[in-house]
């Protein structure tokens, strides 16, 4: 395999890069213990130890990194790796040699969603971000039917009546910003209207001449 050019990339590391444009990322040690050289030939047996005893190994190490700072998703794995500049097969490898430990479980990723940022979201909020992480979309839809239990309503109520306060009359300019508020936390219109006009109920029954806007 023929060595087209040798760029420097960051720190200490370069970018070999290879006639048929793969790249590979190694410290200058590295390429003076495999002698490599731009413009010569890469034999074949070279470049395989290099994938999986230079860059496999260092492939791995880097995912259980990963994994140790906070939880994340195959697709959160693969891209940072890829910014990383391994190859895309020594990437998928070290994912799958996680994934044997179970320390990449996307079931379990939704799992904590749900009990954590996701349970002062509404459904279509969650299925999107879930989406931008890379989850499934079978298994966002099977995971949100088997948290049936969360009610929304009371999810969107509690969101509603933290952020107002104690129960007053609203304005329209005041009724525009929450409405605006609990939508971009994906929840549906009319459920907002509903639970914006029994926060103003509570109002009015606590003082019968307060008006409300509907």
């Amino acid at each position: 395999m023929y060595v087209t050019s040798i760029q420097p990339y960051r720190r200490e590391r370069f970018r070999v890069i290879l006639e048929n444009g793969e790249i590979l990322t190694l410290y200058h040690r590295e390429m003076e213990e495999y002698g490599i050289r731009e413009g010569e030939d890469l034999p074949q047996s070279v470049y395989q130890e290099i994938l999986q005893e230079v860059l496999g190994k260092r492939a791995r190490h880097r995912v259980l990194y990963l994994l140790m700072q906070q939880p994340r998703t195959r697709k959160q794995l693969l891209d940072k790796l890829r910014s990383d500049g391994y190859p895309e097969q020594t990437a998928l490898d070290a994912i799958a040699y996680a994934e044997g430990f179970h320390y990449v479980d996307d079931r379990n990723y939704v799992e904590q969603y749900l009990a954590g940022p996701g349970a002062k979201k509404g459904r279509r909020a969650v299925f999107h971000e879930l989406s931008e992480k890379g989850i499934d979309h079978q298994l966002i839809e099977t995971m949100l039917e088997e948290h049936e239990e969360r009610d929304e309503s009371s999810i969107l109520r509690k969101e509603a009546f933290h952020r107002l306060g104690t129960p007053h009359r609203l304005d329209e300019k005041e009724y525009r910003r929450i409405f605006g508020y609990l939508a971009r936390k994906g929840f549906e219109g009319g459920a907002i209207c509903r639970v914006l006009e029994e926060f103003q109920n509570l109002s009015v029954e606590n003082d019968p001449e307060e008006e409300r806007f509907f």
